[in-house]
């Protein structure tokens, strides 16, 4: 299978449908708590240039530039980068603060110095290598900086069901989830020459649960505290850093 037609199919995906679970949303708390848990897991401060690869429509970009300076926010597709800036034009966020690029990961320039962190929320099981992604990815960071990708677990049955029953996923789209590993992440780092850190696992209730229920928010912590459910709590905090 050629790159581009991972790419092709992508684009052809942004361009056809609506995709209301990825939008933003006002008041979503579960993207607010996803970005701010993968903020603190790699210690991202409010002085920090980060790029966020498949920021799609700026669902997770926006909870993200609460604990950044500054987001280059990366995504193959025109028409969700065109609604991320009228987003972010319409919240009054200065441009330098949340610049839209389109291309993949192959097309990155970064600043002077690197980025000091690059992320992405749900987007390295669709990505057609893995490896070549992470090693270019790296070339792109500072000489101090670190990179986080928030990815499901493949261990909990919940997202089979998810994939099964929402129609905007497919098994052909949605089938790296259950492909790719922790391991398999921890060893592309290496190859890259970055330094795996230790996996965060967190999560427990699906956004509908989470953003209308205070007593699911409250149940959601203590249930990541229990150490016998670890193994298959729904999301996976995969991170490395520059060797220092």
């Amino acid at each position: 299978m050629s790159h581009a037609e991972p790419t092709d199919r992508q684009r052809a995906f942004y361009g056809t449908r609506d995709h209301d679970h990825l939008q933003v949303q006002d008041d979503d708390l579960y993207a607010r708590k996803l970005a701010g848990q993968l903020a603190r897991h790699i210690g991202i401060e409010s002085h920090h240039r980060v790029l966020e690869i498949g920021a799609g429509f700026g669902r997770f970009t926006f909870p993200l530039l609460e604990h950044c300076g500054s987001v280059v926010a990366l995504d193959l597709s025109p028409r969700v980068l065109d609604d991320l800036a009228q987003e972010r034009d319409a919240r009054g966020i200065p441009e330098d603060r949340c610049q839209v690029l389109c291309g993949d990961v192959q097309s990155i320039e970064p600043p002077e110095n690197g980025f000091d962190f690059i992320v992405g929320f749900f987007i390295l099981h669709h990505l057609p290598d893995v490896p070549a992604a992470i090693h270019g990815l790296a070339r792109a960071l500072s000489g101090r900086g670190r990179t986080a990708f928030l990815e499901p677990n493949r261990a909990n049955p919940l997202f089979l069901a998810q994939v099964m029953c929402c129609p905007d996923m497919t098994w052909r789209e949605e089938k790296g989830m259950f492909t790719l590993s922790a391991k398999k992440v921890n060893a592309a780092f290496r190859s890259a020459g970055l330094d795996p850190r230790p996996v965060g696992r967190f999560g427990c209730f699906p956004p509908q649960v989470f953003n209308r229920f205070a007593l699911a928010r409250a149940a959601e912590s203590r249930i990541e505290e229990w150490g016998v459910l670890q193994p298959a709590l729904p999301f996976l905090l995969l991170s490395a850093a520059v060797p220092r």
